[in-house]
C-alpha cells in the first residue's frame, strides 16, 4: 500500500466503493435502487430537490424521478418552502420513516460484520477520524 496521500486516497476510494457495494445489496432487499436508498438515508431534514441532486451528485430531473416513484410507494411527500412557495422541500411520511429505520439498522448491521475483526476501541476510533473527515 502506498504512503501518503495516495495511499488515503486509495483507501476512502475503497471505503467509497465498499459503501456503494452495501447500499446496492440493501437497495435490493428492499424493492429500491442504491440512489433511492440513499435518498430515504439522506432525508434527516427537509431539503430541496437542488439539495437533493447536490447531495446524490445527479441532476435535478433525476431527484424528481425518485421522488415520483417513492412517493407512489407511500414513503415521501412534497411540501411547500415556508419562505419561498415556489420551491419543494421533501420529507418522510411516516411509513418511509419506519423504511429508513429498517435501512439504517441493516446497514449498520453489514458495517459491524465488516469491522468485526476490529476492537471496539479501534472502531470508536475509526468512527471518530471518519466524522472528523466527514464536516
Amino acid at each position: 500500500m502506498l504512503g501518503g496521500m495516495e495511499g488515503l486516497a486509495g483507501a476512502v476510494a475503497a471505503l467509497h466503493r465498499e459503501a456503494a457495494v452495501l447500499y446496492a445489496g440493501i437497495a435490493r432487499e428492499f424493492d429500491l435502487t442504491s440512489q433511492q436508498t440513499q435518498l430515504l438515508c439522506a432525508l434527516s431534514r427537509r431539503p430541496s430537490f437542488g439539495d437533493l441532486a447536490a447531495l446524490l451528485g445527479c441532476d435535478k430531473t433525476n431527484v424528481t424521478g425518485m421522488v415520483d416513484r417513492l412517493g407512489k410507494r407511500g414513503l415521501l411527500a412534497r411540501e411547500p418552502d415556508e419562505k419561498d412557495r415556489r420551491i419543494s422541500r421533501v420529507v418522510l411520511t411516516p411509513a418511509g420513516e419506519e423504511l429508513r429505520a429498517q435501512i439504517r439498522r441493516r446497514f449498520a448491521d453489514l458495517v459491524g460484520e465488516r469491522f468485526a475483526a476490529l476492537t471496539a476501541e479501534e472502531r470508536a476510533r475509526y468512527a471518530s477520524l471518519v466524522e472528523v473527515l466527514a464536516g
